[in-house]
């Protein structure tokens, strides 16, 4: 299954590889292009789709691969409506293979604020998680319970800095406060989960920004489009019950190839405690822009 998958992915890339360049969007600040980071989310709306996004993440006896995808439909040119959604397949040594949907997540976001000689970027949502069904929660893919999350989304890039080759650099990050629909009593009798913050950084050098706004050094395009990174994650309790709710920190490094109307990522994930794991697993993306595939039909907001 894994390699079935595996393979599915690499043909996607390729088929993206081989699709013509137009016309570039996606999240801007100036000339600024932050791109679409794959453990969280960039910080502008745009009509987009991830499909296929494969995580796989291996650890002693266990291993559990994620098949995701992603919609992103704006509603007006600065707010959007996001569909996020997965299959999860859980296996265990010795144990019968545990597979189910993960929970569906709604998120309504707001560019809010946009300054685009500082390459600045400022969005705001509201992340809506819906219970999962009965299935996958018995086989713990899914949460018995949702959950409500305010959400605030940043991009800055260096550009406006006087830093030579170091103006490429950009930063992004997300913020969530994450309340449950059900929250965890103090002798954890009731299956709810405890509020937390739930949060990502990304360090990022575009390639693309260094030929067009630094200095031209004819990369060919297999590398002038590249950007690397390196993506931090974590999840921490923000109020109590805290036993049994360990706090999460992850890193995922790699790069991005960035099209005009598509990107492909990969990225190696990293364990940042041993609450998170012990081995490095991946996670391998397919993104398009519709603002750019389909510039009059599905990437148009639905009240321009």
């Amino acid at each position: 299954m894994l390699r079935t998958l595996f393979r599915a992915t690499l043909a996607l890339a390729a088929l993206a590889f081989a699709a013509p360049h137009t016309a570039a969007a996606h999240a801007i600040a100036g000339v600024r292009v932050f791109p679409v980071t794959l453990t969280l989310d960039d910080p502008g709306v745009a009509d987009e789709a991830t499909l296929p996004q494969i995580a796989y993440q291996p650890e002693p006896g266990q291993s559990q691969l994620q098949f995701q995808w992603e919609y992103d439909k704006t509603i007006t040119p600065d707010t959007a409506l996001i569909y996020n959604h997965g299959y999860d397949i859980y296996s265990v040594t010795g144990a019968k293979r545990a597979t189910g949907f993960e929970n569906v997540v709604l998120t309504g976001k707001w560019q809010a604020w946009v300054v685009p000689e500082r390459e600045f970027l400022l969005s705001l949502g509201v992340q809506r998680e819906f219970a999962g069904d009965g299935h996958a929660v018995a086989n713990g893919i899914a949460d018995a319970h949702g959950s409500t999350a305010p959400t605030v989304y940043f991009g800055k890039g260096l550009g406006d800095l006087p830093i030579g080759v170091f103006r490429p650099l950009a930063v992004t990050g997300e913020l969530s406060y994450v309340v449950p629909d059900r929250k965890l009593n103090s002798d954890g009798s009731n299956n709810g989960s405890v509020t937390a913050w739930n949060g990502g950084l990304s360090l990022q050098y575009s390639l693309p920004y260094l030929q067009s706004q630094v200095k031209d050094y004819d990369l060919p395009d297999v590398i002038g489009r590249l950007i690397p990174l390196v993506e931090l994650n974590y999840n921490s309790p923000a109020a109590g019950p805290a036993v049994g709710n360990p706090t999460l920190l992850s890193f995922a490094a790699g790069a991005i190839w960035l099209g005009d109307t598509y990107q492909v990522g990969l990225e190696a994930v990293i364990p940042g405690n041993r609450n998170t794991g012990k081995n490095i697993g991946y996670i391998a993306q397919v993104h398009y822009f519709f603002d750019d595939i389909f510039p009059n039909t599905l990437g148009k907001p639905l009240f321009p």
